[in-house]
C-alpha cells in the first residue's frame, strides 16, 4: 500500500477511489473513513448501494430501517448507479424509492418477505430531476401494482431496458405498447387475464410464470425477440396455443426456449397438441416435473408430446433436460409403447440433469440418444452418489458421455 512515507492509493483521484470502495459492501465501505482524513467522507459518495436481507449485528426490523436511513441521509453524491434493497418490511419504502429515483439510479431492485403497496405510487412520487428517465433496470418483488400503475411506470421510465415483476397480484391486465427501449421482460407468479406486448422493437427475452390455466396473449412487432422462458409447471396445452397463434415470422426469430412443465397433468389427458416448426431454436431447456403417484397413460402421452417438441426444433445445438420431483416407479415398458417410433432429432449436445436412475428417465434419455443422429456429446449430472453409480451403469455403452454429481 505504501512505499516509505508515500501513500500512493490515497493520492489517486477521488472519482477513482469512490469507484473502488463502491465495489465493497456498505459496511466495509464505511470503515474506510478511519484510514485518514483523505478517506473520511469518501464513503458518502459511493455509487452502488446494496442492503442485503441480513446485515451483521442488525437484528430487528426497526434497527434495519435505521441503518438504511442513516446511510441514505449521509449520502452526498449527486447520483448513484445501483440501489438494491432486500427488506423484510417496507416501513419507509416510498421514501427509499424516492431517494433512489432522485439520485438518478440506473438500477433499482427491491425485494422482501412482505407485500409492498405500489398502488398510485407513481402518482405520489415527484419526478425529481427527471430521475425516472435514467432508470434502466427495475425489479419489484411482491408488488401490489395495478394496470394504471404499470402504465405510469412505463410512461415515465423511457430508458427502461429490463423489467422484472414478481407476484404482481393486483395486475389484472398487462399492456406494454410502444416501449422502444425494453429488452428484457419477466413476469412471474402472474394472475392477469391478458398480456399485450406490441411494438416493443428492442425486446430480446420474455419470461412468463402464470398461476392460471387460461389467459389471452398478444405479441406483435417484436423483431428482436429471440428468447422465451415459460416457468414453473406451465400448461403444455397453453404453451402449444401460444406458439401456434404466434406469427411464423416471430417463431422463426426464436433461438432459445425454456419450458418448465408437469409431465403428468390430468386436465391435459385428452388434449392434442400440434407443435409448429421452430426452425431456428439453437438451445432448448426442459424442466420436467412428475407430480402424480403412478405413471398412467397421461404421463406417457405428455412424454410423447415433449419428444415431438424436440423434433420440431430442427436446428437444435443443445438440449438440456432437468428431471425435478421425479418418481422412481414409472414403467420403462409403458414408456416405450408411446415413444417407440423412430424420429429425427437434431441436438449435437445433450445434457441430462438431476438424473436419479428412474426407469422412465433412462428410457427417455436413451430414446433421445438413439434418435439424435448428429449427437456428439452427452453429459449426465446425477442427483447423488447412488444415482451417479446408476448413470455409469446405464450409459456405459455410450462412448461420448461424461458424468458428474450435483
Amino acid at each position: 500500500m505504501t512505499m516509505g512515507n508515500e501513500d500512493r492509493i490515497s493520492n489517486l483521484p477521488s472519482d477513482l477511489l469512490i469507484s473502488i470502495i463502491s465495489r465493497l459492501t456498505i459496511q466495509r465501505a464505511t470503515t474506510t473513513s478511519i484510514l485518514s482524513t483523505r478517506w473520511r467522507y469518501l464513503y458518502c459518495y459511493i455509487t452502488d448501494l446494496y442492503f442485503p436481507s441480513h446485515i451483521p449485528y442488525v437484528v430487528t426490523e426497526s434497527d434495519y430501517s435505521r441503518v438504511v436511513q442513516h446511510v441514505l441521509d449521509s449520502h452526498r453524491g449527486s447520483r448513484i448507479k445501483e440501489f438494491r434493497l432486500c427488506m423484510s418490511k417496507g416501513l419507509y419504502f416510498e421514501r427509499w424509492f424516492e431517494f433512489a429515483v432522485s439520485k438518478k439510479a440506473e438500477i433499482i431492485h427491491l425485494s422482501g418477505k412482505h407485500d409492498i403497496d405500489y398502488e398510485a405510487l407513481f402518482l405520489r412520487l415527484p419526478n425529481t430531476n427527471n430521475g425516472f428517465e435514467c432508470l434502466k433496470d427495475l425489479y419489484l418483488h411482491k408488488s401490489r401494482m395495478t394496470e394504471q400503475d404499470l402504465k405510469l411506470l412505463l410512461s415515465n421510465c423511457i430508458a427502461l431496458e429490463s423489467l422484472k415483476l414478481d407476484f404482481p397480484f393486483k395486475l389484472d391486465n398487462v399492456s406494454i405498447v410502444g416501449h422502444t427501449k425494453l429488452k428484457h421482460l419477466s413476469l412471474t407468479c402472474l394472475v392477469a387475464d391478458s398480456i399485450v406486448i406490441q411494438d416493443a422493437i428492442s425486446l430480446v427475452s420474455l419470461k412468463l410464470y402464470v398461476l392460471i390455466d387460461r389467459f389471452s396473449m398478444q405479441l406483435s412487432n417484436t423483431p428482436k425477440l429471440t428468447q422465451l422462458y415459460f416457468e414453473e409447471h406451465f400448461p403444455l396445452k397453453l404453451f402449444d396455443e401460444l406458439l401456434t397463434r404466434m406469427p411464423a415470422c416471430m417463431r422463426n426469430q426464436l433461438q432459445i426456449m425454456h419450458l418448465s412443465a408437469k409431465v403428468c397433468c390430468i386436465s391435459e389427458m385428452h388434449q392434442k397438441l400440434s407443435w409448429v416448426d421452430l426452425v431456428n431454436i439453437k438451445r432448448l431447456e426442459l424442466n420436467l416435473y412428475s407430480m402424480g403417484r403412478s405413471p398412467g397413460p397421461n404421463f406417457l402421452r405428455n412424454f410423447f408430446r415433449l419428444v415431438r417438441l424436440v423434433e420440431a426444433c430442427s436446428s437444435l445445438d443443445k438440449l438440456v433436460i432437468t428431471f425435478r420431483h421425479w418418481l422412481s416407479s414409472h414403467s420403462e415398458d409403458m414408456l416405450e409403447t408411446y415413444v417407440g417410433s423412430r424420429c429425427e432429432l437434431s441436438p449435437k449436445y445433450l445434457k441430462i440433469s438431476q438424473y436419479s436412475g428412474a426407469p422412465s428417465q433412462l428410457a427417455f434419455t436413451l430414446y433421445l440418444i438413439d434418435n439424435a443422429r448428429s449427437l456428439k456429446k452427452v453429459s449426465v449430472v446425477a442427483r447423488d452418489e447412488e444415482a451417479l453409480a446408476c448413470a455409469r451403469h446405464d450409459f456405459q455403452h455410450i462412448a461420448f458421455v461424461s458424468f458428474s454429481v450435483m
